[in-house]
């Protein structure tokens, strides 16, 4: 059984214009990134752009209508997103959904800054917000709107593990971008939301916190296995945040309801608790994956 803490609201979110032209339906022929049902392609930056390149992973459905959508799914710390894809490729076929799995690889973003989200440079200085792994994944939903011609305006992202680790933080840093919702299981370690904590284990020290209010209304959900509980000795400051995954997830969890109700904002968040679950990616990316169909 699932425990759960739930809060409803409605969000206003200012879209971008349709690129669809609608009734349309697409098949492989029509495509040129996309021409295999299941593969992958090279992604680079825009030409004066320096974020590093990266290679995604997706499925597609044969046919793809307008109102097709479109689901990230993020790779933990092994940083194959080959492997991300397959986890949920039962889950794309059975609902119909383009799955996309970027993989940042530990060549091209070294030790914390996949899971830090590329926002952190080697002297612990924010970056650009050009070269954020958040703005690479959403120039691939660009082209994946652009490839088929889609009407949907906002993608679902998934990230267990490392991959929750930017997923909340995207959340949380760049509350303005078009994720519908987005659902992080089991993170190793958070940015708290609250500015008495430094960056990047909180927002003290940026200019980011105009944003924080924005992002406790938006439609995010984490996912904790009440045994997750065997974890790696890690860095001091995410030990502060408790001593194993669970604990620090619960943390994270009352630290943004104490938030909230000090900004006076309704968190828009949810908790979901598996029961007798651990850090295996198999349970909590379903279950993660199942948050999206709610």
């Amino acid at each position: 059984m699932l425990g759960q803490l739930s809060c409803r609201c409605i969000c206003v979110i200012v879209l971008l214009p349709l690129l669809a032209r609608a009734g349309e339906v697409h098949s492989a022929r029509d495509l040129e990134q996309f021409k295999e049902s299941i593969a992958s392609f090279v992604f680079d930056s825009p030409l004066g752009n320096t974020a590093p390149p990266i290679t995604v992973w997706y499925y597609r459905p044969d046919k793809v209508e307008p109102a097709t959508r479109v689901v990230f799914l993020m790779h933990g710390s092994s940083r194959t997103g080959k492997e991300a894809r397959n986890l949920g490729l039962p889950f794309a076929k059975t609902h119909g959904f383009i799955l996309i799995a970027p993989e940042f690889s530990e060549k091209q973003y070294p030790n914390d800054s996949y899971a830090f989200g590329n926002m952190v440079g080697p002297d612990s200085k924010l970056l650009p917000k050009s070269v954020w792994a958040f703005t690479t994944i959403e120039r691939v939903f660009d082209i994946v709107r652009s490839e088929f011609h889609l009407t949907a305006e906002t993608y679902d992202i998934v990230g267990h593990s490392a991959g929750g680790q930017l997923v909340h933080r995207l959340v949380l840093f760049a509350p303005q971008l078009r994720f519908r919702r987005a659902v992080a299981s089991s993170p190793g370690r958070y940015a708290l939301p609250t500015p008495a904590e430094n960056f990047p284990y909180g927002f003290k020290g940026t200019s980011l916190n105009s944003g924080l209010a924005k992002a406790l209304s938006r439609d995010f959900v984490l996912v904790l296995g009440d045994r997750d509980i065997v974890d790696r000795e890690r860095e001091r400051a995410a030990m502060h945040q408790g001593a194993n995954r669970f604990a620090r997830g619960l943390r994270f969890f009352a630290t943004a309801a104490e938030e909230a109700n000090r900004l006076n904002v309704q968190l828009c968040w949810r908790l979901q608790i598996l029961h007798g679950a651990d850090h295996s990616p198999g349970p909590a990316v379903q279950a993660a994956l199942e948050e999206l169909m709610r």
